[in-house]
């Protein structure tokens, strides 16, 4: 069986320093914050007490993983363990171009990972709002080392909504310039309209979205852990340097730029990929105070295989909300973990 590591990006947002080089950048580049909706604090607000749940919960449901790369712009909990074996702490400028830094853009974190030299291949990107519900195995993330990716040909009309949307654009756009996509789809029909994998309504779904729009959707991944191929990030940079150096070069989120969704895309337009149902990976719920009695129901019955809990504007009592979340992992999470002093 392959290796597979995780990779988990974090930044504290409470941190002076950080705050303070961040506006300086904020007040070169644009005066004032751009794409406000993709740069507003709770983009950057720290959790470091969410996050040893997130390590809690890798080492009861995925002890498996072979490396977890923990990366930060030189910053760390002080309650993490750096001297776990298992740990690897990575700062910005260890892999990341030093023409691209400082950086407070979670694409260019993203988007360079395969400069990082002892990474695996195969690879599972979380985000710090991403969570182990319950006991995993490596299947759900890769099969015969190949990615398990959400198999969804809808129409994506949420395109361009929001800055989310424009950059998931941005990717479609890009990965359907790059390749014959009724053709990439018709020699992986197997996959696309596997009955066993998806169900029939998906795959009747599927095969009249490919009759209609002959496209390949990004952004219906969900905002959950991707899994990745680290030579997967080379071709796309030497295929598409210019919107990936775009990207690189942008100190902050905006319209313009592409994310991880495009490597996503890009390895089911070869291929490489193996399918599931999206409903069958995890679920995403944005946290405010409307939700908050959902997500904790779905904590504490471990509803799902895995979670994310993305914050937001909405998330207008973010204090109670947070108690609350801690409270649930508590319940399932309640001892600490090695990865803790």
């Amino acid at each position: 069986m392959e290796k597979i590591d995780f990779v988990i990006t974090w930044v504290d947002g409470s941190d002076s320093k950080w705050l303070a080089e961040k506006k300086k950048y904020e007040n070169v580049i644009f005066g004032s914050p751009k794409s406000v909706d993709a740069n507003s604090i709770c983009r950057y607000r720290a959790d470091s007490e969410l996050l040893r749940y997130l390590f809690r919960s890798i080492e009861k449901f995925a002890p498996w993983v072979n490396k977890i790369h923990f990366i930060t712009c030189g910053q760390k909990p002080n309650w993490l363990n750096i001297s776990h074996p298992k740990l690897n702490l990575v700062n910005h400028k260890d892999y990341i171009p030093s023409e691209y830094l400082p950086t407070f853009n979670s694409n260019v974190i993203e988007l360079n990972l395969h400069r990082l030299s002892n990474l695996e291949e195969c690879f599972v990107l979380f985000n710090d709002d991403t969570f182990l519900l319950r006991p995993t195995s490596p299947s759900l993330f890769f099969k015969k080392g190949v990615p398990v990716l959400s198999a969804d040909l809808m129409y994506p009309y949420y395109l361009s909504y929001n800055n989310w949307g424009r950059i998931l654009y941005n990717d479609y756009c890009v990965v359907n310039s790059c390749f014959y996509i009724k053709k990439a789809i018709w020699n992986n029909r197997w996959k696309w309209f596997n009955i066993m994998e998806l169900g029939l309504k998906q795959v009747e779904k599927n095969f009249m979205c490919f009759m209609i729009n002959k496209t390949l959707p990004v952004g219906v991944y969900d905002h959950v852990t991707q899994p990745h191929l680290k030579s997967s990030f080379q071709e796309v940079w030497d295929r598409c340097f210019d919107i990936m150096n775009l990207t690189s070069s942008s100190k902050f989120r905006s319209d313009e730029q592409v994310n991880q969704y495009l490597l996503c895309a890009w390895n089911q337009a070869k291929g490489r990929f193996a399918p599931i149902h999206k409903n069958k990976r995890g679920k995403i719920f944005e946290i405010s105070p409307s939700n908050i009695d959902r997500i904790v129901l779905a904590i504490k019955s471990q509803q799902f295989p895995q979670i994310c809990l993305n914050d937001s504007p909405a998330n207008t009592q973010h204090d109670t909300c947070h108690r609350k979340i801690c409270d649930a992992y508590n319940m399932i999470l309640p001892n600490k973990s090695e990865f803790e002093l």
